[in-house]
């Protein structure tokens, strides 16, 4: 009875993390995602902006995961690996290596993602 007991307070904790913080994250994430797409225009010249934001995003995500359902978190995760994939055993490839075909392709990626979990965030609004 006490560890149903613990797995139900888990449960109601983490549905509640979901439906306090998960508007707030997807909202600075949107936004991320945004400023992503204005500094891919300007890549060739000056890269370092979209970076940044890569950067913020991939924070944003790894603090969103935690609070996901098992489906959406790996789909974080999937889009966390193709951002920093392995390079070696235990090295990820430095995001600073992308060209802007491939920064192009993870924005698109992200693009996706924000989506889901603004859809998440609406379905959390009726449990």
């Amino acid at each position: 009875m006490t560890i149903f007991l613990f797995m139900e307070a888990r449960s109601i904790r983490k549905s509640f993390l979901r439906k306090a913080r998960l508007p707030e994250l997807n909202k600075d994430l949107a936004k991320a995602t945004s400023e992503i797409s204005t500094h891919i225009k300007t890549w060739e010249s000056n890269k370092e902006p979209a970076l940044e934001k890569f950067s913020h995003a991939k924070a944003l995500l790894e603090n969103i995961k935690k609070k996901l359902p098992q489906d959406e978190r790996r789909k974080v995760e999937r889009y966390l690996n193709l951002l920093q994939p392995k390079r070696s055993l235990l090295k990820k490839r430095e995001i600073s290596g992308l060209d802007r075909d491939e920064a192009f392709k993870l924005y698109s990626e992200l693009n996706g993602l924000v989506t889901s979990l603004l859809e998440l965030a609406k379905d959390n609004t009726w449990n």
